[in-house]
């Protein structure tokens, strides 16, 4: 079945506490990680989130966002005025200092409550000016991942090359995104692992990753504290649950519905290959071919 919901991961601990009954809680920070370690070896797509962010380039690169897990796409949008570039990089700079007060004031012990409901109204804003960016897929600009050795990004001051005729590019590199163009606004679609409140990761609403979660959990306490031998479970039993409901629950996540049966069905039915969709962000991908015999 297709899995559409997702649920804290502190539900998962909320269940070893239930099933197990272990001694203390210094175990519950070690589990949040291996959650997410889990998460990783099942590796569905459906079990991350859409995002999208608009990035300032300066010097030809800028860094990746810090829950990035996969790149959709990367374009540029030209047609945004100037009044909303400023006012978004305003707006950016001033949650860099809101930040920087909350941790100051944690630090000092003192309230905060007041930054906190400014930074989430700022945050709102700088939402609603990054739609602007991805308002139509008619105005981005797809950029092609750069085949070159000598990256524009990488040029010499004063190189003989750096006035040559290009296409504009990007290449991953070390935690950045470095651009064949020196400075500018960077529209990024991307997959995440979603968080709660909390930052406890999210994990998908299904039986079989509850349960893989558990025994993955669950094995690595066997590896931690030899009590949870005495109940007659080994390591060896817990890794074969792990691996079943591992395998059961990227199943259940990769199993699609009628709607993206369907979907399949049109992108892959056609007589005339369209060779242009990255060009318009897949937008008509699924779309089902006509033709016209006059």
């Amino acid at each position: 079945m297709a899995i559409y919901k997702t649920t804290s991961s502190q539900t998962i601990i909320r269940k070893i506490f239930r099933d197990l009954r272990p001694e203390g809680d210094n175990w519950i920070d070690d589990a949040v990680e291996w959650i997410g370690e889990a998460l990783e070896h099942i590796g569905a797509s459906t079990q991350l989130v859409q995002k999208q962010c608009v990035l300032e380039v300066s010097n030809h690169k800028v860094l990746l966002p810090a829950d990035l897990y996969y790149i959709n796409q990367v374009a540029v949008n030209g047609s945004v005025s100037p009044v909303n570039s400023k006012e978004l990089d305003k707006l950016i700079a001033k949650v860099k200092e809101l930040k920087d007060q909350i941790i100051i004031s944690q630090a000092a012990g003192q309230e905060y409550s007041s930054t906190t409901a400014v930074l989430h109204e700022i945050n709102n804003r700088i939402v609603v000016l990054e739609n602007v960016y991805f308002s139509g897929t008619n105005t981005l600009q797809p950029l092609q991942y750069g085949a070159s050795t000598f990256h524009r990004s990488m040029h010499c001051d004063g190189c003989v090359n750096e006035n040559s005729h290009h296409e504009d590019t990007y290449i991953i590199d070390a935690n950045y995104i470095k651009t064949s163009f020196q400075s500018g606004k960077l529209c990024l679609s991307y997959k995440a692992i979603p968080t709660d409140d909390d930052c406890f990761p999210m994990v998908p609403d299904d039986i079989s990753y509850k349960e893989a979660m558990f025994w993955y959990v669950y094995k690595k306490l066997l590896m931690l504290n030899p009590k949870f031998k005495q109940n007659g479970i080994d390591y060896a039993f817990a890794e074969e649950r792990w691996q079943n409901y591992c395998t059961q629950a990227r199943n259940a996540a990769n199993y699609p519905d009628i709607d993206r049966y369907e979907s399949f069905m049109n992108q892959w039915v056609r007589l005339i290959p369209n060779m242009s969709h990255h060009d318009t962000a897949f937008e008509n991908l699924n779309t089902r071919e006509d033709l016209y015999r006059g």
